[in-house]
């Protein structure tokens, strides 16, 4: 009798083990079953609010911060036509984000994308000669901030799937941004430093409106970055030429501390 209990009370302990190793996946991944719930109601949901569109459930995933699933709908015959589409356990669909496609979001994003990958065969290469810590250049969408900002891209002008010129885009409103480490940081150094920049740029036939440019130290042996740098913020690609440029870039510099500077102090003040 003793030995039967003993084994009863191995397999509840086994069983309330397995429940709990199943119970803890289910928070961490979910389970095949909501999965398929979450699936089926994506693909229900964009026959009924997307007829003849043709849209697909390329993915479904667990969202571990919702408790739900996140849907990737694409389209087979549109680029720029992607989304996710959020879900609930039991399969109910909780938020549709079609606005990324009809916003124009989607559309720039690409765009910013191939222009982003034209810009890192300059800055990323090996051949480029400088100690970069942040390199990028980006196509400026529209904002919301009220700052004399470059000129940028409505989402509104853009059209889906449309076919642009990349490089003109860079020309009208892209910029750079860029962070070199180096030995030496002055308004001098700052000066060559974008005008290699732009000589590089120009060489591939890759143009910006404009550019934001931090020089700084290379860090201490124990990790830490020393003061001192030169920043930059807005500097227009038509304001790189070497003539007066070191007295363009110590205004500049100037400029952008004192901005800083103004935003901290209203930071203070809340």
């Amino acid at each position: 009798m003793k030995k039967r209990l003993c084994k009863l009370a191995a397999f509840f302990a086994a069983l309330a083990l397995l429940a709990g190793v199943l119970w803890f996946s289910n928070a961490l991944v979910g389970n095949p079953v909501s999965r398929l719930l979450a699936a089926r109601a994506a693909k229900s949901y964009l026959d009924g609010q997307y007829p003849g569109a043709g849209y697909q459930v390329e993915s479904v995933t667990y969202n571990l911060k919702s408790g739900g699933y996140t849907a990737a709908v694409i389209s087979p015959t549109s680029i720029d036509s992607h989304f996710t589409l959020g879900l609930s356990m039991d399969g109910r669909v909780l938020w549709d984000g079609f606005h990324s496609v009809e916003s124009g979001w989607n559309t720039w994003e690409r765009l910013d994308g191939e222009y982003r990958a034209l810009v890192d065969t300059v800055l990323e290469s090996p051949e480029f000669p400088y100690n970069v810590h942040i390199s990028y250049g980006t196509l400026w969408m529209e904002h919301e901030y009220g700052e004399p900002w470059p000129p940028y891209l409505l989402f509104d002008d853009l059209e889906l799937d449309g076919d642009y010129d990349v490089r003109a885009l860079g020309k009208a409103c892209g910029k750079i941004v860029l962070y070199v480490r180096q030995d030496e940081v002055s308004a001098d150094a700052a000066a060559r430093i974008l005008l290699e920049t732009r000589r590089a740029l120009d060489e591939v036939n890759i143009p910006f409106y404009c550019i934001d440019f931090v020089l700084e130290h290379r860090l201490t042996e124990d990790g830490r970055l020393p003061e001192g740098d030169v920043l930059v913020r807005y500097f227009p690609y038509a304001d790189i030429h070497e003539e007066g440029l070191v007295e363009r870039v110590q205004a500049a510099d100037a400029e952008a501390r004192a901005h800083y500077a103004a935003l901290d102090a209203e930071s203070d003040k809340e």
